[in-house]
């Protein structure tokens, strides 16, 4: 296990195991290659959907899979000018999206106690494949610990699980596999970031007073939450970045209130999209949501 959650990332985000000769000439495969052909065959399938926007592919590849090789100059420009640079890199966002979905389709399998420990260990394992075959990066294996430590605070009703205990549990695990991950931008970044997450965006959230309808209906109280959440995370990251790469997104508040949500809806809409074998009016609303991601993103980076 350590050596898989220690895969440095390759150029396309996916591990590289090459099929060849064993070290005693038996011509084994490499246990990892079944993985990389996984995401071989994503890859295909993206690009075999049949996409009129020669742009969607590319760009569902680098979110799916990592693999940011098809991007032209001028998307990764407005990726980097729009502050929006973390949506090209596999991360929390993408794992908790994928997540999210996948979760919810299992959700077929009922409220039964042990229909819940099934959709855990399913959705567990769904996520553990799907980190070691993107490259196990420090911020995709921060995302699984977090969801695998959420599934078994969610089968242990009676024990309280703090976001800042598992924060530090899931930090002691990664840095215990993998000490020199703690060198890492990406390590980082993702645990800055879930630092603001989990100590500041509470405490501006709260400064919106809310009941529990007003949760639900409120749309200026999801523009705040949204907003709470961006502030905090650019709070905590905000210093490195500045040290580390000597500039700092202007409007990031901006990108985030309106480039995430749509990619929040463009990934799920693009599992389903592929799971079904691309109809044509799910691969046009495909094709819609990422040409409106990628405006958005050319619009606020030439401001």
């Amino acid at each position: 296990m350590a050596d898989l959650l220690a895969v440095t990332p390759g150029s396309t985000g996916g591990l590289r195991c090459p099929i060849g000769v064993g070290h005693d000439g038996s011509g084994v495969i490499a246990g990892c290659d079944r993985l990389s052909c996984l995401m071989d065959r994503l890859r295909a399938l993206i690009d075999g959907a049949g996409f009129a926007d020669e742009r969607t592919a590319p760009l569902l590849r680098a979110l799916m899979t990592g693999d940011r090789s098809g991007l032209d100059w001028q998307t990764v420009s407005a990726f980097r000018l729009s502050g929006a640079s973390h949506l090209l890199a596999l991360s929390g966002l993408h794992m908790g999206v994928i997540a999210l979905f996948v979760r919810r389709v299992l959700m077929v399998l009922g409220n039964s106690r042990p229909a819940e420990i099934v959709r855990s260990v399913l959705l567990v394992g769904f996520c553990l494949t799907y980190t070691i075959a993107c490259g196990a990066s420090p911020s995709l294996v921060r995302a699984f610990l977090f969801i695998l430590l959420g599934q078994i605070a969610a089968l242990s009703p009676n024990r309280r699980s703090p976001l800042s205990d598992r924060l530090c549990i899931a930090a002691t695990i990664q840095l215990a596999f993998d000490p020199l991950a703690i060198g890492s931008i990406a390590f980082q970044l993702s645990y800055l970031a879930m630092i603001g997450i989990v100590f500041i965006a509470p405490r501006l959230e709260a400064w919106y007073p809310s009941t529990r309808l007003s949760e639900r209906i409120d749309p200026f109280r999801w523009i705040w939450k949204a907003a709470s959440l961006a502030i905090s995370c650019q709070l905590t990251t905000a210093p490195l970045v500045w040290l580390r790469f000597g500039n700092f997104p202007h409007y990031f508040l901006l990108t985030n209130l309106l480039a995430m949500p749509v990619c929040e809806l463009l990934l799920p809409l693009a599992i389903m999209t592929l799971a079904l074998g691309s109809p044509a009016f799910m691969v046009r609303a495909t094709d819609y949501l990422s040409g409106l991601l990628l405006e958005i993103l050319q619009i606020i980076s030439g401001l």
